[in-house]
């Protein structure tokens, strides 16, 4: 048995919301969210049931295609998968739970462009990035370190996409990629791609 009592751990952090993990298991998140006036938590999202109960203050809550004010003693749940963020009004309090349903992401699809021309494979690279929901991943295997890509990637799709070295050679690269916030109105597709490689990607 654990027991917390919320309101003695309410505690601001005047440059950044400060969250406090109360419990971390594999199906179980308890989290207590704190946010000074005019805060923000970025896009994320979760694979498992995400419940938000406001103990104090007043927030923006983004869900998906859904915006919603949420005020003390509210609450609002979210499906697993739903990319979400917050702003805050005032000081605010937000008890987080994560548990429940978990939506299973798919398995690692591979984008091998070690045949691919040189010239094709950075807008087959974004092609792919650009049609995965947030949450989900692939496995891009080059035969060399990719950095021009990845701050390419980061410059173009800021904050969009995280990206995780599996394997760093010598011969072989394998970066994951995984988008972690879903695209803008604002991006600008890679010109050079070629409409018959892009329609294989999803077999590669």
């Amino acid at each position: 048995m654990k027991k917390f009592n919320l309101n003695e751990l309410i505690e601001y952090n005047d440059s950044r919301f400060n969250p406090k993990v109360l419990i971390n298991e594999t199906a179980y998140r308890m989290v207590l969210m704190n946010l000074r006036q005019g805060q923000s938590v970025p896009e994320h999202a979760n694979q498992s049931v995400v419940t938000v109960y406001a103990l104090v203050g007043h927030v923006t809550f983004h869900g998906g295609t859904d915006t919603c004010e949420l005020h003390a003693g509210e609450v609002v749940c979210l499906e697993p998968g739903i990319p979400h963020s917050l702003n805050a009004h005032e000081d605010t309090a937000l008890f987080v739970i994560a548990a429940g349903k978990t939506r299973t992401p798919p398995e690692d699809e591979k984008l091998d462009l070690r045949d691919i021309p040189r010239p094709l494979r950075h807008p087959l690279v974004f092609a792919k990035l650009d049609a995965i929901a947030a949450g989900d991943s692939f496995v891009l295997v080059n035969d060399h370190d990719p950095v021009p890509l990845m701050r390419q990637i980061d410059s173009m799709r800021h904050g969009q996409a995280a990206l995780e070295y599996i394997q760093r050679g010598p011969d072989i690269f394998r970066i994951r990629i995984r988008r972690i916030a879903p695209s803008r109105p604002s991006d600008v597709p890679v010109k050079e791609k070629s409409t018959s490689l892009v329609a294989e990607i999803g077999k590669a």
